[in-house]
């Protein structure tokens, strides 16, 4: 077509717009002589119920595939099926065949022809989908799931032939359990699955075998400190430490296994500390799986003594941590006669110290645990007179008392008669047991009383017997006069003396001529009267002497010397005081070294009470109770039990005669004491706490002394 110039007066450019939309107009139509519709291709596979389906169809277009179709299904839609634009999809749920038209629009090309289609849906097959099971082991858990795919509707199993080992048990397509002993070998077994009135069958086979078994073996945390070796039946299998564990697999259920491990195991930082089990060896087999060894603490005790070497105490070793250590101290080691040692406490490894000689105590700590000993001298204090109190056993580097009383005692025979006596140059003093010593008490003789009162008596004799000697040879015999007073006393015990003290004879009176017609007169038996006194009895003696002299004068014999003045001294002491007749010596025998052979008239004074030193007899740990905050704040702490004796303590005045004696009472003082009350006091004390005894106390400040055994005696051996 060709385009021609108008003779119209028409705008250029109006002109040239509206030839171009007309040329566009043109160009842009097809040819519609030559256009052909949509084609749609495809046919849709068949599907089964339960089974997902989908299926997309294809359009093209003048031979190319359409740019922008419309798709359009109708008919019946295979029931759970849905279109969604040319696509079919979703789950079958009922067999069966479906007819179905599509058609497919294109906005260039129009709309295609309708297609018819049919889609058929069927029932799938029941097929097992597990054909086998793994295999067991007797005594492991088990589990097997059996499944069948197909049918319709849900699928039932069951069991239809064959076994299973026991142990096992199946439910619906679950094969689980454990396999008993003894069941190892093959099963067979045929299981039929069902889905509506469709069913299918599998056989299954099952390997069970015998296996093996494992035990858990693990180490208490009582092992603090190092590892212990493990071992089986004696072979090596690792080490462990306290609070770790191992498990021993693959062992033979048809037997045994001893599992072992060290015992002590050593402390490597602490020699003195070592962990030992309770039990080191165990047996394992199919039924036990678990095994536990419990270890626990042991320390090195050492026990020794202070002096080292000084005595041999029994009870070193290795001691289970709270274990009781009960160990008795030898209470004394002599050194020699004068010297020993005695023991004076326990020392612990904390550096408490125990006073008690049996050592009780539970064991928290390696260490030395030592029986001091003090060292102690024999201080004797001798005295030829007098009772002497101090000296006995004493302790090293302390200071001595020691005493004697009376200061001042009669001197024995015709020197004592006439006032002589002994004095104490010291009646008291101090000494330091440094070593072994005695104490000797000196007394010097006084002489001064004798001195007066021995010549004025011979003189009185003299003038006595001249006197008698010439009233006999007048034939009179003169009165005694009588003695106004007579004295009751208990002179002193008499002490002989050599005889150069002894004052010299009288001299005999000078001779005479014997007078015509001389009368002898016996004194000592017309004046004798009972009882006599002391002046009697001189009167009656001097009568003897006197006969004595007239005989020999009237004779013509010489005359013997006077008697020494002893014989008469002798006289007069036996008019002392009698010893009684009733003797009870046994009364004092039990806690006087030898027997008594004495006349046992003693009798007690209470002189005071005194208390002994507070000692401790028995130390325990202090038992914490979980949960009380008080109770924990003294963990690690101990219960002291303290014990002191108070005593009566006794001045016994002893007859140092034998008995049945009749002679003046001899004795001595001694010291006694009899046990009053015996105090017991608990207390607590902290771990750092040092043991220090009660105070203040009702019994402070009452006299305290260290008290023989020698000294103490039962309160019904006292004297009455």
């Amino acid at each position: 077509m060709k385009c021609e110039r108008q003779p119209y007066r028409i705008s250029v450019g109006l002109i040239v717009a509206l030839v171009a939309l007309l040329c566009l107009s043109v160009t842009a139509l097809p040819d519609r002589a030559q256009a052909a519709p949509p084609v749609i291709s495809g046919s849709p596979p068949s599907g089964q119920v339960g089974i997902s389906y989908s299926y997309t169809f294809s359009a093209t277009c003048n031979g190319t595939t359409c740019s922008s179709p419309t798709w359009s299904i109708s008919g019946s839609m295979p029931p759970g099926l849905i279109a969604s634009g040319g696509t079919i999809l979703g789950t079958p749920t009922t067999p069966g065949l479906s007819a179905l038209n599509v058609t497919v629009t294109d906005a260039t090309w129009g709309s295609s022809p309708t297609l018819p289609v049919i889609i058929n849906i069927t029932v799938p097959p029941l097929t097992f989908s597990t054909t086998s099971i793994s295999s067991t082991a007797v005594g492991q858990s088990y589990s097997a799931t059996i499944t069948a795919t197909g049918g319709t509707g849900t699928i039932t199993y069951a069991l239809t032939s064959g076994g299973l080992p026991s142990g096992l048990t199946f439910n619906n397509g679950q094969i689980m359990g454990t396999p008993a002993r003894g069941t190892a070998g093959d099963y067979s077994f045929t299981i039929t699955a069902t889905s509506g009135s469709t069913t299918a069958q599998q056989a299954f086979s099952l390997f069970v075998d015998k296996g093996s078994y494992t035990v858990t073996v693990s180490i208490s945390t009582g092992l603090a400190e190092g590892q212990t070796r493990l071992y089986v039946d004696n072979v090596p299998k690792g080490t462990l430490r306290g609070g770790e564990s191992a498990k021993l697999t693959n062992l033979d259920p048809d037997s045994s296994v001893t599992v072992s491990v060290d015992s002590p195991v050593a402390n490597p930082g602490r020699p003195d500390i070592r962990y030992k089990a309770e039990s080191s060896s165990a047996s394992a087999n199919v039924d036990s799986s678990q095994i536990q060894f419990n270890y626990f603490t042991e320390y090195d005790v050492e026990v020794t003594c202070d002096p080292a070497g000084l005595t041999s105490i029994a009870g070193s070793g290795w001691y289970r941590d709270g274990t009781p250590l009960n160990i008795n101290a030898t209470p004394e080691v002599a050194k020699d006669a004068d010297s020993q040692y005695r023991f004076a406490y326990w020392l612990t490894p904390r550096g408490d110290k125990i006073s008690s000689q049996v050592l009780n105590t539970a064991v928290a700590a390696s260490g030395n645990y030592v029986a001091t000993y003090e060292l102690y001298y024999q201080i004797n204090v001798e005295s030829q007179f007098g009772s002497v109190q101090g000296g006995g056993w004493q302790k090293s580097g302390s200071t001595v008392k020691w005493s004697v009383a009376p200061a001042e005692v009669a001197m024995t025979g015709i020197l004592g008669f006439f006032g002589g006596k002994y004095k104490a140059l010291l009646t008291s003093g101090t000494a330091v047991a440094d070593g072994p010593r005695t104490v000797t008490v000196q007394w010097d003789p006084d002489y001064s009383t004798p001195a007066v009162t021995i010549p004025l008596a011979i003189l009185a004799v003299a003038g006595a017997i001249y006197g008698l000697y010439a009233l006999s040879r007048s034939g009179k015999r003169p009165m005694p006069a009588p003695y106004a007073t007579q004295v009751h006393s208990m002179p002193p015990p008499p002490i002989y003396y050599p005889p150069y003290l002894m004052p010299p004879p009288l001299p005999p009176p000078p001779a005479a001529a014997p007078p015509p017609q001389t009368t002898v007169v016996m004194i000592g038996d017309g004046l004798k009267r009972s009882p006599q006194n002391t002046r009697e009895q001189l009167m009656e003696k001097f009568g003897e002497l006197l006969q004595k002299y007239e005989d020999e004068l009237s004779q013509g014999r010489e005359l013997p010397p006077m008697p020494e003045m002893a014989e008469m001294a002798t006289v007069i002491e036996k008019k002392s005081l009698p010893a009684p007749d009733i003797i009870n010596a046994t009364e004092i025998s039990s806690y006087r070294s030898s027997p008594v052979e004495e006349c046992g008239n003693t009798t007690k004074k209470l002189l005071r009470s005194v208390v002994t030193q507070w000692r401790n007899t028995n130390i325990k740990p202090i038992i914490v109770t979980p949960g009380d905050k008080k109770s924990a704040a003294m963990a690690g702490g101990r219960t002291v039990t303290w014990t002191r004796e108070t005593y009566n303590e006794w001045e016994l005045h002893i007859c140092k005669l034998q008995a049945g004696h009749k002679g003046t009472h001899k004795g001595g003082i001694e010291t006694a004491y009899s046990l009053l009350d015996t105090i017991n006091e608990e207390r607590n004390y902290g771990p750092k706490q040092a043991l220090k005894p009660p105070a203040p106390h009702y019994t402070d400040g009452m006299p305290e002394l260290d008290i023989p055994t020698s000294q103490i005696i039962p309160p019904d051996q006292l004297p009455a």
